[in-house]
């Protein structure tokens, strides 16, 4: 009998438009103004989101429960800090992403994180036929997740992004590596919302 090793997976679904209204409003009112330059990768800027972070939290929870309910991720993981705890999203931000520009492989602080591609403006095909490089044409414009198989080696995993993926989410633990190829067939910029989910105490301290 043949047996496989358990690990985590990731969770994609489609956000509902009507859902990200506030957020895409919020987004509207301040890229012109709040665009940083202290982000972690190679891309045009990125804020923080203030006005809709219920909303946000409001979508993505879910969708956390029934990741959790499937890989019974937090207790397994966490079993020490799951008494008297509340899970909450304690952070969120918009990031702008323009031709050429790419985020390398991290992780982010916290106990799920997730990703809603809001516009992404390319195609696969048009991608394949102007990305630079025989190697590059699979992976441009990708989001790439790293993880550990069972005998120890690293493997990933590719979310070959284009335009279908408007709308859509990915939530995965915040200990998984991932990161963000370019793009090379427009001169329109990529927006995406990402964020944390962590514990919260009784004392409103994050764990």
């Amino acid at each position: 009998m043949i047996k496989e090793f358990e690990n985590y997976g990731y969770l994609i679904t489609d956000i509902d438009e009507n859902l990200l209204t506030n957020v895409k409003n919020e987004i509207k009112e301040n890229q012109m103004v709040s665009i940083s330059d202290n982000v972690d990768g190679h891309i045009s800027g990125t804020f923080s989101l203030k006005d809709s972070l219920s909303d946000l939290e409001n979508i993505v929870m879910p969708y956390l429960i029934e990741y959790d309910k499937h890989y019974n991720y937090i207790k397994t993981n966490y079993s020490t800090l799951t008494d008297n705890l509340s899970i909450v999203m304690n952070d969120a931000w918009v990031s702008f992403q323009n031709k050429y520009e790419f985020n390398p492989a991290h992780r982010h602080p916290g106990l799920m994180s997730f990703v809603i591609w809001l516009d992404i403006p390319y195609t696969r095909d048009n991608e394949i036929k102007l990305s630079p490089g025989e190697s590059k044409r699979n992976k441009s414009g990708s989001f790439t997740m790293y993880y550990t198989n069972s005998i120890g080696d690293i493997e990933t995993k590719d979310i070959l992004l284009d335009e279908s993926y408007n709308n859509k989410m990915i939530l995965i633990p915040s200990k998984i590596k991932h990161s963000v190829s370019p793009f090379y067939s427009t001169d329109k910029t990529r927006v995406s919302v990402a964020g944390n989910f962590f514990f919260r105490t009784k004392e409103n301290k994050y764990a």
